[in-house]
């Protein structure tokens, strides 16, 4: 099968998830990344490959701006010192996990 008739595959996927996930009344995000991960441990699936660049252009970058978009401000400003310190303590600490593993592999590392 050829890239782009993977990738219409996917998008066509990707909208019947949305569609169904709005009639369930769940987030379509959770749902696309909840039937990936099981489609993922289905032994026999075919192995996709795509373009990392790609990818992040066609699926994520949609997804986090629609996710953008439907995010309530006033929410957000109510809940933003969680927020805010959620990303920051997550952040140090995947620095300080990924320093940790790379200091496992290369011990020789600065």
């Amino acid at each position: 099968m050829g890239i782009f008739e993977l990738v219409i595959g996917l998008l066509f996927a990707g909208a019947l998830l949305a569609l169904y996930a709005n009639r369930i009344g769940l987030p379509y995000p959770a749902l696309l990344a909840l039937v990936g991960a099981l489609l993922a441990l289905v032994p026999g699936t075919p192995d996709v490959a795509l373009d990392p660049e790609l990818a992040l252009a066609l699926f994520v970058a949609p997804t986090l701006l629609d996710a953008a978009y439907d995010a309530s401000p006033r929410d957000l400003r109510r809940n933003l010192v969680p927020v805010a310190s959620l990303a920051v303590v997550m952040v140090v600490l995947t620095v300080i996990a990924v320093a940790w593993a790379a200091r496992l592999v290369v011990p020789s590392m600065g």
